[in-house]
């Protein structure tokens, strides 16, 4: 039986060489195949996108933007499209340091806050701005110095509602051209 095994499996090997002596269906034959799947799945991983929950990314085309991807699977063309920025859609919580703040009655006045903002529009907030979140707490620094700046030292003690409608209008307003939305501003402390 050992015997007649090797001879049908020399005339199998056999059958797999042709005139010349090459093999049809050999290592050679192997290693284009593994190229070609490598090269395949590369295509699909270049071509499918998944976009995570509360995220939305920017597509560019040769460094062009194009389109927004929303949560779910999206298809770009491969070597084509990339993906530009990938952005957060939910609301963040940003801490503005304290700083010292002369009112209109020259009192030294220390105050920091807290803003929630929240990106509306991702084009804007990754197109417009070279970075949102430090551009709006610049913002509220700016605008916290001007607001209580311009108070007596017993208006901001006593009208700290006021200040913080006041600014969360200014900064929102400002903020707009962004593609962001200050959803609320609280001043944390005031001394």
């Amino acid at each position: 039986h050992v015997k007649r095994y090797t001879e049908e499996r020399e005339l199998t090997v056999m059958l797999l060489v042709d005139c010349s002596g090459s093999q049809r269906f050999g290592r050679g034959f192997q290693q284009k195949r593994d190229v070609a799947a490598e090269l395949a799945a590369l295509l699909a991983f270049s071509a499918i996108k998944v976009v995570p929950q509360g995220c939305q990314f920017t597509v560019e085309r040769f460094g062009r933007y194009t389109r927004t991807l929303r949560p779910g699977i999206a298809f770009l063309i491969p070597f084509v499209d990339r993906i530009g920025k990938r952005v957060s859609m939910m609301e963040a919580v940003l801490d503005v340091p304290r700083q010292e703040v002369i009112t209109k009655d020259n009192a030294i006045v220390s105050v920091d806050a807290i803003v929630f903002i929240q990106v509306m529009d991702a084009p804007k907030s990754a197109y417009e701005v070279e970075n949102y979140r430090l551009a709006v707490l610049n913002l509220c620094l700016t605008n916290i110095r001007t607001v209580v700046g311009s108070m007596d030292l017993d208006e901001v003690l006593s009208q700290r509602d006021a200040i913080n409608a006041r600014l969360l209008t200014v900064i929102d307003a400002a903020t707009h051209a962004w593609g962001t939305k200050v959803m609320r501003l609280d001043i944390k402390h005031l001394a």
